[in-house]
């Protein structure tokens, strides 16, 4: 740390005490002898003892900086009709001037140092034993209005400081706030796509597990077959979260091929998948087929994914899937037959189910329809920006 940055430390731990030091040293600085004449009047006690008093006020001119400049002052009315020189009894009043102009706002340091200066102007004709009018006199109450000028621009230098590190300090929090918000909606998109690609496969795994376990026995070629469905969507979920895993990774770290991401077009592959594993599906196609943003085809596929999912899980083994499009929107719905009570749900999926669909301006409907169905309904803008 340097000379400089050290006493500055030590000033703002200390003020009092260094004020009182500074104080000290001016106080012997102004009572040295200024010219053969005023060397009686210096040696004066009455005289060295009001010069201290003007120089002991400054030991709290950071805490009353207005009383400290009256009090600085006060006594050179004394001295001065004393015949004491006036020079030295200015220093304690410019310090005060400059630092009330340092603590307190500019007009309250106007108002104070053009009074000061013409009262001990005022005082010095009256006072004097040549009262007059001289330049030598208006040089010496210049340094009162220099005092103010240099206190406001210090003052205003460190109000900027203070005003750029605090506009620094809000941009920093306004970072770490938005980094923040950031990996909460890469957790929460993470947490959706890890649900979307294991949970309709781990669902078809513990189905036809289920089923494997059963016939074990008694039809070992069906549960073969079982078994063969399990190792497929085994191996579908690792090939998924490897290709996840893969996209979390830094680039130069990522080896798996990119690949499109699903969508409406998939749907077939999908529908095939769940038939494959037991679901009794019935699919229906009305409209015209339209081409969908990006992100409406993946939600899209992503609620049929979820939704045919439970039906699969929680349901009585059928379900119907329908596919609508209009002029505006495209429509989903997924029925199936109550089976179970949805036991061990989290109710996670039908959550993220309504906020993908919110995140491009659509609607999600799901829960029994009033009969022993459970039915789901999205609604979805074939168009960003244009809700149904």
């Amino acid at each position: 740390m340097s000379t400089v940055k050290r006493f500055r430390a030590t000033t703002r731990r200390h003020p009092t005490a260094v004020d009182a030091v500074g104080a000290a040293f001016l106080y012997f600085v102004a009572a040295a002898p200024h010219g053969p004449g005023s060397v009686p009047v210096f040696r004066s006690p009455a005289v060295l003892a009001l010069l201290g008093l003007g120089f002991a006020a400054l030991v709290v001119r950071r805490r009353w900086p207005l009383a400290t400049l009256a009090v600085a002052t006060a006594v050179v009315v004394p001295a001065v009709a004393v015949g004491a020189q006036i020079e030295p009894f200015l220093i304690p009043v410019v310090v005060a001037t400059y630092t009330v102009a340092v603590r307190t706002d500019r007009w309250t340091a106007l108002r104070s140092a053009v009074p000061t200066a013409l009262f001990l102007v005022l005082v010095v004709v009256l006072l004097t034993p040549t009262p007059g009018f001289t330049l030598e006199s208006f040089a010496r109450f210049a340094w009162i209005g220099m005092a103010a000028a240099i206190g406001d621009a210090v003052r205003s230098r460190r109000a900027n400081i203070a005003a750029i590190e605090e506009r620094a300090v809000r941009a920093e929090r306004t970072r770490e706030e938005e980094a923040r918000r950031r990996v909460a909606e890469e957790r929460l998109h993470i947490a959706r796509e890890l649900h979307d690609v294991v949970a309709h496969h781990i669902a078809v795994i513990n189905v036809q597990a289920g089923v494997a376990g059963h016939l074990i026995t008694s039809q070992p070629e069906a549960a073969a077959e079982a078994l063969a469905h399990v190792r497929r969507s085994s191996r579908a979920v690792l090939d998924e979260l490897g290709g996840l895993l893969g996209v979390l990774r830094r680039p130069e770290e990522s080896n798996t091929p990119t690949e499109p991401a699903p969508g409406v077009a998939q749907l077939e592959s999908l529908v095939g998948s769940f038939r494959a594993s037991g679901l009794d599906l019935r699919s229906t196609l009305s409209g015209e087929v339209r081409d969908l943003p990006a992100t409406v085809d993946l939600v899209a596929y992503r609620v049929v994914q979820e939704a045919l999912t439970n039906a699969h899980r929680y349901g009585t083994g059928s379900a119907r899937l329908s596919v609508s499009y209009t002029e505006s929107e495209i429509i989903l719905e997924i029925t199936n037959a109550v089976g179970e009570a949805r036991e061990g749900g989290t109710g996670l999926g039908l959550v993220g189910m309504g906020e993908r669909a919110g995140a491009v301006g659509g609607t999600i409907q799901a829960g029994p329809d009033g009969g022993d169905r459970f039915r789901v309904l999205a609604t979805l803008p074939l168009h960003l920006g244009k809700k149904p």
